[in-house]
């Protein structure tokens, strides 16, 4: 069996981890904004995905471990513009991070870990129908200006690119 030690997997790895805690502490911040505008489902929501982001961190992390061995950068702001930044930032862990992360794990051998990423990249796609369906709450009558790359224009929810 091959091991992810100094390999592209490893440095993988090791960003993935990174990027996990980084969103886990930015949905926490998107919680307590939330929360005082008064936005209660929105806050639970925002801390129901963070505590999903911190299990894959510490999944990743035993993921090295076993092996011997990026999120937005968008300031925090009203809970308007915090869904769009973690729909973009989702959209992007699953349509190019984790996959692309999967297929370099899988050319080196390391179908084990590739599985992991695909997982990531799944789990990261799930959490893009609940936060389109705030978004959609707060701004019912589509999307205005300002919308991150790969967001439709007053797309509904469960238009391609967002999966329910």
């Amino acid at each position: 069996m091959a091991t992810a030690t100094h390999s592209r997997t490893a440095a993988n790895l090791t960003y993935a981890s990174a990027s996990e805690t980084r969103a886990c502490g930015r949905y926490l911040a998107f919680a307590a904004m939330a929360e005082e505008e008064g936005l209660g489902q929105v806050a639970a929501m925002f801390r129901s995905i963070a505590q999903r982001r911190r299990r894959r961190a510490e999944g990743l992390q035993q993921a090295m471990c076993t092996q011997d061995g990026l999120a937005s950068d968008q300031p925090i702001g009203g809970t308007e513009d915090n869904l769009r930044a973690a729909i973009a930032s989702e959209l992007h862990e699953y349509t190019d991070l984790y996959s692309g992360m999967a297929r370099t794990a899988r050319d080196e051998g390391l179908d084990d870990i590739a599985e992991l990423f695909e997982t990531l990249a799944r789990t990261g796609r799930s959490h893009t129908g609940p936060l389109q369906r705030a978004l959609d709450t707060l701004v019912p009558t589509g999307v205005p200006t300002g919308v991150p790359t790969g967001v439709p224009a007053g797309a509904p929810s469960g238009s391609v690119g967002f999966v329910e």
